[in-house]
């Protein structure tokens, strides 16, 4: 079974250079799958969404910062979503 959690934080803003290299960062620790670091624009969330990465009902507006991070167990996701700080 897969998990996946998100977090919006709104009108956070963070270079897009810094959001790719925590992305990558959170795909890679242990039992993570998938993760997605983007600003909530429509074009990105179109990306999350054809990747299995935009969780249903989600709201966040352009100027949000959307976090999704999908693994193989609650805690592997948890642990991955405490990362961010």
């Amino acid at each position: 079974m897969t998990i996946m959690k998100s977090e919006v934080r709104q009108g956070a803003y963070y270079d897009s250079v810094v959001l790719m290299q925590l992305q990558k960062a959170l795909a890679e620790l242990p039992g993570v799958a998938d993760a997605g670091v983007v600003m909530a624009t429509d074009a990105n969330k179109e990306l999350l969404a054809a990747g299995d990465l935009l969780p249903a009902g989600v709201s966040a507006k352009a100027d949000d910062l959307l976090i999704v991070v999908k693994g193989e167990t609650e805690t592997a996701v948890t642990e991955a979503m405490s990362q961010v700080d």
